[in-house]
């Protein structure tokens, strides 16, 4: 889900909702039994897209009850050209806004695999009296990662960031062998 600065939704589905979605149409749900096969692949695709868009909702109403956002602004989309090489990546901060979409583009310049992960960031130095139940920790989702790619590979993702901002985020190298190159462990996303 993205927000723009007038704080209306755009629908994205994320890995949860999509599941959500599957298990409604495992269990049958939105398709009738006299149905025809195209017809109920249509009920089944208007289920899904209702469920997940219900899924989403009380999601994002969860998410703004736990994190109220800190700047008074989110969504938005932004592009990111990076290289990696055998020391480091091309840009070590990257700066977004919270529920903005964000398109990574990595280039493996070095002589060896380098991949890209965003990991997980405490929560509680922006939200010092978080409500019970919170959870204390955020994660960017698991689409912001690329796995290791071969030298002079490239691979592009895109993906929603968070919704608590406030936060720096780490980035790093998804090679398992990167993990003793401090360039390759020490990159920084600014979620405003």
């Amino acid at each position: 889900m993205t927000r723009g600065r007038t704080g209306a939704r755009k629908f994205r589905p994320r890995g949860a909702e999509v599941l959500v979605c599957v298990v409604a149409l495992a269990l049958g749900c939105g398709a009738s039994p006299t149905s025809s096969s195209s017809a109920a692949s249509t009920s089944d695709d208007d289920a899904a897209a209702a469920g997940s868009a219900a899924s989403s909702t009380s999601d994002n109403d969860a998410a703004a009850a736990c994190y109220p956002d800190n700047d008074g602004i989110n969504g938005g989309e932004y592009t990111f050209v990076l290289t990696v090489d055998d020391t480091g990546f091309s840009k070590t901060i990257l700066t977004t806004q919270n529920d903005a979409v964000a398109t990574v583009m990595l280039t493996n310049m070095g002589t060896t695999p380098h991949g890209f992960m965003v990991g997980c960031t405490s929560v509680l130095p922006a939200y010092p009296d978080l409500p019970a139940g919170c959870p204390t920790v955020a994660c960017f989702p698991s689409g912001a990662t690329i796995p290791p790619l071969a030298p002079g590979a490239s691979q592009t993702i895109t993906f929603d960031t968070p919704t608590p901002d406030g936060h720096i985020y780490p980035f790093k190298s998804t090679e398992p062998a990167d993990s003793t190159v401090p360039g390759l462990n020490n990159g920084q996303w600014v979620l405003m």
